[in-house]
């Protein structure tokens, strides 16, 4: 799967969860989602490192939970940039990949 279908499967699944949960996804809604998942992955990470409590959870289900965390925020952070017209490839480009020796 190429970057442009995985944005495209990406964006048509958070309009499906949107619909089935009556989440209307307005312009605070992209951002605070970030942020939201940004604290669910921060929280994992303080668990698996021991410095949160496990909740009664093995290290191997936190380290999943972790991965999943992950996952949410690198979708919510790739809806942003749909939302706000932010063309990923063009800026990773432009900005990181310009550098390569």
């Amino acid at each position: 799967m190429d970057v442009n279908e995985l944005i495209a499967k990406i964006e048509l699944r958070s309009k499906q969860y949107a619909e089935d949960h009556h989440v209307r996804r307005d312009d605070d809604w992209f951002l605070l989602k970030i942020q939201e998942e940004f604290g669910e992955l921060t929280q994992k990470y303080l668990m698996l490192t021991d410095r949160a409590r496990q909740k009664e959870m093995s290290k191997e289900e936190i380290r999943k939970d972790l991965e999943y965390e992950f996952a949410d925020l690198f979708c919510q952070i790739i809806l942003f940039g749909e939302h706000n017209n932010i063309d990923l490839l063009k800026n990773v480009q432009e900005k990181w990949l310009k550098h390569l020796r």
